[in-house]
């Protein structure tokens, strides 16, 4: 299972961050221009804890933190970005992956 929460952050004017996942490889796009990278979470074990993840392609890194507790659950904070007079929370999400 992955559980995700989300961290508001005023985000660039006509930006949008997009988040897909494929089992638990997360491809964050940076909307309109497409610029995409992918987080591959897949060979992290029960207790690994990942605080700082420096991105390759992306200029900044959409996830704030990632871990995998006792049970095998991954548990992920990432960016939501939002624009002055929208809504600066998102509610948190359980995917099974």
């Amino acid at each position: 299972m992955i559980k995700i929460s989300y961290t508001p952050q005023v985000g660039l004017p006509g930006r949008r961050l997009a988040y897909s996942w494929a089992g638990r490889v997360l491809t964050a796009t940076l909307e309109p221009d497409g610029t995409q990278e992918q987080f591959n979470f897949s060979s992290l074990q029960p207790g690994d804890r990942v605080a700082e993840i420096v991105p390759e392609v992306l200029p900044f890194s959409p996830v704030v933190s990632a871990e995998v507790d006792s049970a095998g659950d991954l548990h992920v904070t990432l960016l939501y970005w939002y624009q002055p007079g929208e809504p600066d929370t998102k509610s948190e999400e359980v995917l099974d992956g």
